[in-house]
């Protein structure tokens, strides 16, 4: 991901021009770097079309009161242990959480997928995956994308919300049957692309019911949710990036 200047994502925001204090990498992270000795309190300025959540409480950022502002200025904790960092709602990021002592030791390591939901409680995002240590993605197109979507959809009726994944395969990966190819890499063998956490950011209110379906067989999903933080977080779904899948999310 590349770091980039507010105005860059919000060039309609003459607030943003001149801020050179906080920045986004990509267009999903935003970062409040602490420059300064003995800093506790950082002043973050976060674009009101967009909600924000922090990455490390997962709580959504208070807004602005006003609809007609675009930027709304929040006083926010920023000791020695703590950087600000904030995700942007609509967006969808995969993030390894076991810590090693190189990259090349975590290429089996599950992913936990971050859902931050925008105003209209959607969401989405991609993870690219190859072997991460050869050119074959070039060279024999062994390379995948996993395509991740969700949206929340709670009304009376029963109305059904979903989390899904569609893979996108290289030529290198792909059979007639549009499924790995059995002499792959182990790298991006199914089983070394799990998933093993869901956590969902915003969700408005307690499922009664979360439902893994893969090739029309369905499983329930433990779960659990936080009302004070609006957290879903779905536990070990035993699910593969570099396969197609749906959850469906139940209210009421």
């Amino acid at each position: 991901m590349e770091k980039r200047a507010m105005w860059m994502q919000y060039p309609q925001i003459s607030q943003l021009y001149s801020t050179d204090d906080q920045y986004l990498i990509g267009s999903d992270l935003l970062v409040k770097p602490v420059t300064a000795a003995g800093v506790t309190q950082s002043n973050v300025l976060f674009p009101t079309s967009d909600n924000w959540y922090d990455v490390d409480t997962m709580k959504q950022m208070s807004s602005s009161p006003s609809d007609a502002a675009k930027v709304t200025s929040l006083s926010v904790k920023s000791g020695i242990d703590k950087i600000p960092v904030y995700q942007r709602g609509g967006s969808i990021i995969s993030r390894k959480l076991r810590l090693r002592r190189s990259t090349r030791m975590m290429t089996h390591d599950p992913y936990t997928l971050y859902i931050a939901l925008d105003k209209k409680l959607c969401a989405s995002g991609s993870l690219y995956m190859d072997d991460e240590h050869t050119f074959d993605h070039e060279r024999q197109g062994m390379h995948a994308t996993a395509n991740f979507d969700m949206k929340v959809d709670y009304d009376d009726d029963g109305s059904i919300s979903f989390i899904r994944n569609v893979v996108e395969f290289g030529l290198g990966l792909t059979s007639e049957g549009s499924s790995i190819v059995a002499s792959v890499d182990k790298s991006m063998e199914p089983s070394s692309r799990m998933i093993e956490r869901i956590v969902v950011m915003g969700t408005p209110l307690s499922p009664s019911a979360v439902v893994m379906d893969i090739n029309g067989k369905e499983t329930s999903l433990e779960f659990e949710f936080g009302s004070s933080s609006n957290v879903l977080i779905i536990r070990k779904p035993n699910l593969s990036a570099l396969e197609n899948w749906n959850i469906s999310i139940y209210f009421g």
